[in-house]
């Protein structure tokens, strides 16, 4: 009995485990610069954003695997000073966001169920940010992954195909009104997604590492 139990005692710790692996969350169909300084000088604003569609006929940031997110990136415009300026002026402050995930409820209704802490991002116009999250966030297959942006961002890309579409935390009847805030930032809350915008691409990133 004894000789039987160390023989399964040894195959158990001999098994191999699942190996971790890193997983990008990106944008698969065509990637372009975003906006600005050229006109127009578009700009996430005040709302969190989601990527629906990137023309690849994926829903890019879904996620498949358990894991947690280990780090984000976007991709920033550069502005000129008036343009920056300007929506410092009209968006309550300077460039900032966070990653978020969100939980589908059902149709277009989200919670978000877990965020970074908010960076400031004029430091990196012209660039690519990436940021390291000192506290990974546990993600599970079905979330999404958002772009949460309490005042603005120049890290929107235009002038693509109807099939590259993003969603905003924006109600009906309030798709065009880009002064309201409808940022969803409160972990816990939940927000209707009922606003699209085809032919724009959010140029945002995660890194995601399984097990």
């Amino acid at each position: 009995m004894l000789r039987t139990i160390a023989i399964f005692s040894f195959l158990l710790a001999g098994a191999p485990s699942a190996a971790a692996a890193t997983i990008q969350l990106t944008n698969t169909g065509t990637v372009t610069a975003p906006s600005c300084p050229a006109n127009p000088c578009a700009a996430v604003s005040r709302t969190t954003a989601i990527q629906s569609a990137d023309g690849a006929g994926t829903s890019p940031f879904v996620i498949t695997e358990p894991g947690r997110l280990t780090a984000w990136s976007v991709t920033l415009a550069l502005p000129d000073r008036a343009q920056i300026h300007y929506f410092d002026k009209h968006e309550q402050g300077t460039a900032q966001a966070a990653i978020g995930v969100l939980r589908n409820l059902g149709d277009s209704t989200y919670e978000l169920v877990a965020k970074s802490p908010v960076v400031h991002l004029q430091p990196w116009f012209g660039k690519t940010a990436t940021i390291r999250l000192r506290r990974p966030l546990r993600v599970k297959p079905t979330e999404t992954i958002a772009l949460i942006v309490p005042t603005w961002v120049p890290a929107l890309a235009l002038n693509f195909p109807a099939d590259t579409t993003w969603a905003a935390s924006r109600a009906s009847g309030q798709c065009n009104d880009v002064a309201l805030q409808t940022v969803q930032d409160v972990v816990g809350s939940q927000a209707t997604y009922a606003c699209s915008y085809p032919t724009g691409q959010v140029t945002y990133a995660a890194t995601e590492r399984t097990r």
